[in-house]
């Protein structure tokens, strides 16, 4: 249950055990991974506690009681997770939910959903979502989980209290690859093994070559596109794992911009804030975005050389041209 977090957690889950306490409870909250791979298992934690009719927070004091069972069977009627359907989560997932959420609730005088990977609402989704945080009912709490805020309707994130999760990483001392190879598996001999293997130091080089060649020359970056990517990564596995790379290293220009501390690519400390001096934060963020985005449609059969086109085109678009 939720004190299984803590420690690991203890920020937000001092924020939310004293919400309820306080009788503060938000009707809607944003959960922020950043790369925490247990979020979703924090939320569901989280609405036990919400359930519990004696407010316990432990499996020792609780953990049998009706709700806490049938949240464990996936049965309780007033709890709703709400998944990507395929790519997206799409409007009529928020439309059931609200057919289903305006009847009057069985088991006490809560109802609970989780939306689970929030930045995979599109459009129309993200619109009806947002009429039904606008007029809020009393007793129904919105849990929304997402790898980037940023990806995320701000009319939305404006009505939701935002939870930054810490990653639970220790990442000191490490090299960048070693860190990255952190990212990439969960597996200690997989780390191990990805970390320790020459080539993937190779693909590193590879991937900072083309960001670097990118933001100095645009979408000139299309002519020398083989020399720059298709010479080194062939595989789906080796290009999705270079997005992920890609990804990191944007989220640390990010973190310059913002301020925060590098968290992967302390050595290339040059070469990011010459690049974040020429973004500005909507550049950046939307640059992220694209990223993750085309990232997502590597798992299916795509076209390695139509998607690397694809992407220098809507990087592109992120540009702030005068």
């Amino acid at each position: 249950m939720l004190d299984d977090f803590s420690l690991e957690q203890n920020i937000a889950y001092k924020t939310l055990v004293n919400s309820v306490k306080n009788n503060k409870l938000s009707h809607a909250f944003i959960i922020e991974t950043n790369g925490y791979s247990k979020a979703l298992d924090f939320a569901i934690a989280f609405s036990k506690y919400l359930f519990c009719p004696n407010d316990y927070s432990n499996n020792k004091n609780c953990g049998k009681c009706m709700q806490c069972t049938s949240i464990d069977k996936n049965e309780f009627i007033e709890l709703k997770i709400i998944n990507p359907d395929g790519q997206w989560i799409k409007k009529s997932q928020l439309e059931e939910l609200q057919d289903e959420f305006s009847k009057k609730s069985i088991v006490g005088n809560k109802k609970v959903y989780i939306i689970n990977k929030a930045e995979k609402l599109n459009v129309s989704s993200a619109n009806s979502l947002l009429k039904f945080l606008e007029e809020p009912e009393e007793g129904i709490i919105a849990i929304l989980i997402t790898e980037n805020l940023y990806q995320v309707l701000s009319t939305i994130v404006s009505r939701c209290q935002i939870l930054s999760l810490k990653n639970k990483l220790n990442l000191t001392g490490l090299s960048t690859i070693e860190k990255i190879a952190n990212y990439v598996s969960n597996n200690k001999d997989d780390i191990d093994e990805y970390a320790k293997n020459e080539e993937n130091n190779l693909k590193l080089k590879s991937v900072l070559e083309f960001i670097k060649y990118y933001e100095e020359n645009h979408t000139n970056t299309i002519i020398y596109i083989n020399k720059l990517w298709h010479d080194h990564f062939k595989e789906k596995d080796d290009i999705y794992n270079a997005f992920k790379e890609m990804l990191l290293f944007y989220k640390d220009i990010l973190n310059i911009k913002l301020g925060k501390k590098v968290e992967i690519f302390n050595d290339y400390i040059d070469v990011l804030k010459n690049i974040e001096e020429k973004n500005t934060l909507d550049s950046i963020t939307s640059k992220i975005n694209v990223i993750m985005n085309l990232r997502e449609k590597i798992k299916f059969n795509v076209n390695p050389n139509m998607l690397m086109d694809k992407l220098i085109i809507e990087l592109e678009r992120c540009e702030d041209h005068d």
